[in-house]
């Protein structure tokens, strides 16, 4: 076992949200009743389709993959489905980029990776298991390309940087012609940029996914559970040099995505109409939750996307806990007892849970 692997497993688990069986056991609430704003994942998901039973009985065609492919290239405004590689969840690619890259790139000394955060955890542990010297950077979302921009500029050979757009959790956005100018960086320095774009799609203009033509060493991380509300059907796409996704795919192997996961994701990544509803009812939504927050605690809007929102103040730890006793499950840091993020409530029902119980914390407070 390397040093790494040991590192590793002395770590203690990352605090993700969507823990609600953790939650369940330490407020004595069943799971079953728990609302759940603790992700970034849409309420109201897209509408599953029956399902023809040979998609859950045999294995799955290539032409159907073909198929999925073909809808997320016109969801993702590529080139070419050459470009595209898909998986089962972007957590099996963060997971397993690393591992390849590092076979990739055997002949080469530098294995350094900058993260840069505060964002999500799993990409510096995901890295370290491979064996990769990381630094997390944490920096101000005003300084964060700058700082990508100096990394870059005198790395070796082989380092990586990593820039989660728009970020998680602080929801920082950077423009599409800055990370395109990261990318021909990584280009010329021989290094490689890794673009998580797994909440862009709220934002779909703000992709560089459409000129991954210009970005040899880029890849771009794309997650469909999010926004369509589907996290348990857990399909992932990179979009990459198609030299690069040709022998991704081949380490991925046959089969990785679902039957029916594939006949979901093609009709969810064509259904235009259910996309452009989705984005403007999720961004009335977020301001609802705004000023729903704002009006009723002392927190504070600190950032966000219209798939979560983030809030700053000293009551962060308190309110949780209130919210916690109510069956109702928000995000805490460990980076930063002061923030906290909330999900977007779905139902009318859902919405009412949480307004009353915003009011209840607004009167013991006052």
């Amino acid at each position: 076992m390397t040093n790494s692997h040991i590192t590793l497993k002395q770590q203690p688990p990352i605090n993700h949200g969507g823990a609600v069986d953790r939650a369940a056991s330490r407020y004595g609430i069943p799971t079953s009743d728990w609302l759940d704003l603790s992700t970034g994942i849409n309420p109201i998901a897209y509408p599953v389709p029956d399902i023809e039973n040979a998609h859950w009985q045999r294995l799955p065609l290539t032409s159907e993959l073909d198929g999925l492919k073909a809808a997320a290239k016109q969801y993702y405004t590529l080139p070419t489905t050459d470009h595209l590689v898909c998986a089962p969840g972007t957590q099996a690619l963060i997971q397993m980029i690393p591992f390849w890259l590092k076979d990739r790139m055997a002949d080469q000394a530098t294995k350094n990776v900058h993260v840069m955060g505060p964002t999500y955890g799993e990409h510096e542990r995901c890295w370290r298991r491979a064996g990769y010297h990381c630094q997390s950077h944490q920096t101000d979302p005003a300084d964060r390309i700058a700082k990508a921009t100096d990394i870059l500029s005198t790395a070796g050979p082989g380092s990586v940087v990593i820039v989660v757009n728009p970020n998680n959790p602080d929801g920082a956005m950077f423009a599409p012609d800055d990370i395109l100018k990261l990318g021909k960086l990584a280009n010329a320095r021989n290094c490689w940029l890794v673009v998580d774009e797994a909440f862009m799609d709220c934002q779909p203009d703000q992709s560089v996914c459409s000129r991954i033509d210009q970005l040899q060493n880029t890849i771009v991380l794309r997650s469909f559970g999010k926004f369509f509300g589907l996290a348990g059907a857990r399909l992932g796409c990179a979009v990459m040099d198609r030299n690069l996704a040709t022998d991704l795919e081949s380490r991925i192997g046959p089969w990785a995505i679902p039957g029916p996961t594939m006949v979901v994701g093609a009709q969810a990544f064509s259904d235009t109409k259910w996309q452009q509803q989705s984005r403007t009812r999720l961004t009335a939504d977020a301001a609802r939750l705004d000023g729903l927050i704002t009006k009723n605690s002392g927190l504070a809007l600190s950032g966000g996307t219209d798939l979560f929102r983030y809030y700053d103040g000293s009551d962060c730890v308190a309110l949780a806990d209130h919210l916690g006793h109510r069956g109702i499950l928000v995000r805490l840091f460990d980076h930063d007892a002061n923030k906290v993020r909330f999900g977007l409530p779905g139902t009318d029902a859902d919405w009412k849970r949480i307004e009353d119980a915003m009011a209840d914390w607004h009167s013991a407070n006052r």
